[in-house]
């Protein structure tokens, strides 16, 4: 079964990449900047890998396509096995994984992976022994059945890719509510968009804090801000950035980096006024938005181009749209901003570190 499924593989223009490890095959296509993979893996006589192993395998196999140039992956990982029910589990935190019956050469798509992957579920299907047949419901104990009209089964249960705490980032989702509930609470009590009752409620200012020893300002002005919109632009893009880095870092050391990367936003701002201008009064929370943009960064690099959804492309059309927002727009302090990105990128280079468990591919 594997050797035909190999074969199919050769005849679609798939080349074979040459693996240290028996049960497992890595195939490549390439087509301009896009690699199509696919991962096949040998289960028919047993199950030889552990789930945390499997993701490595996936994870290696990955990197393997990157070191040779393409950030542009495809990847499906297709395991062929009689096993059904035990290899079920690799798929609950992998969405491009189908299994493959090794005894009727079936499909088995769940409902969270993809449906098709450029015309291969119909050419290996157009092998099974079963496709004259009548499709029959087979139960798993998951209430799996088969769809009439092709030959795998389809999986109608939701099936979970990851738990709620993997993908809940707690210290994210607090940091916004926490800036949207002071922001409201200072609206109750005057007026976000006056310089004097800013000044009055944490604002960075230079003569306050060389005068007056306020120097707590550092830390209030990251969660103060003039008017809605300011806060709304802020939110927005902590809600969806910050989750990335949260879950790569972890709620501690996401924390940190929010936290002493908008103090060093605030230090450059601090800086910048004192030099300039000691008459700015500025608040907001940017210079630790910029913190979690640098770190994001840095686990960009770090995982060797990609995190998550997020590539090194993206990464550089984010950075220069955001720095040319700052330097385009009036009352923008892009010292908070650079100081807050090079603190956040350095402070990601001192806590994070990769898991690289080794894997020759």
């Amino acid at each position: 079964m594997i050797e035909k499924i190999r074969n199919l593989l050769d005849k679609q223009g798939y080349l074979q990449i040459e693996s240290n490890v028996p049960f497992v095959k890595l195939y490549v296509r390439y087509e301009l900047s896009l690699a199509k993979v696919i991962q096949l893996l040998d289960c028919t006589e047993d199950v030889p890998l552990t789930v945390e192993q499997y993701t490595v395998f996936c994870e290696k196999s990955k990197e393997h396509i990157r070191d040779n140039g393409y950030e542009s992956i495809d990847f499906l990982t297709l395991i062929v096995t009689p096993f059904l029910s035990e290899v079920k589990k690799f798929i609950l935190n992998d969405n491009h994984c189908w299994i493959v019956n090794s005894e009727t050469m079936t499909v088995i798509v769940y409902d969270n992976e993809p449906e098709e992957f450029y015309g291969l579920r119909g050419i290996i299907e157009s092998e099974s022994i079963a496709k004259d047949t009548e499709p029959e419901v087979y139960y798993d104990g998951s209430a799996s059945r088969v769809s009439r009209g092709y030959t795998g089964y389809y999986d109608n249960t939701p099936r979970q890719t990851k738990s709620l705490a993997q993908e809940f980032t707690p210290v994210n989702t607090a940091m916004v509510i926490f800036n949207v509930i002071v922001f409201f609470v200072m609206t109750f009590a005057g007026s976000t968009e006056d310089i004097e009752f800013m000044l009055d409620h944490g604002a960075m200012f230079v003569p306050a804090i060389l005068e007056d020893g306020q120097i707590y300002r550092f830390i209030t002005c990251i969660f103060i801000h003039f008017g809605f919109m300011h806060l709304a632009g802020n939110m927005v893009v902590l809600l969806f950035l910050g989750d990335n880095v949260e879950r790569a870092t972890g709620k501690l050391k996401f924390l940190l980096i929010y936290l002493l990367g908008g103090i060093f936003g605030s230090i450059g701002s601090f800086t910048y006024a004192l030099v300039y201008n000691p008459g700015i009064v500025s608040a907001g929370a940017s210079g630790a938005i910029f913190a979690v943009i640098g770190a994001l960064l840095w686990l960009v690099i770090r995982n060797k181009g990609r995190l998550e959804d997020m590539t090194t492309l993206r990464m550089c059309v984010l950075i220069a749209y955001a720095l040319y927002n700052g330097f385009t727009s009036e009352n923008v302090d892009m010292a908070a901003h650079l100081f807050g990105f090079l603190g956040g990128f350095l402070i990601a280079v001192l806590l994070y570190r990769k898991n690289d468990r080794s894997l020759a591919v």
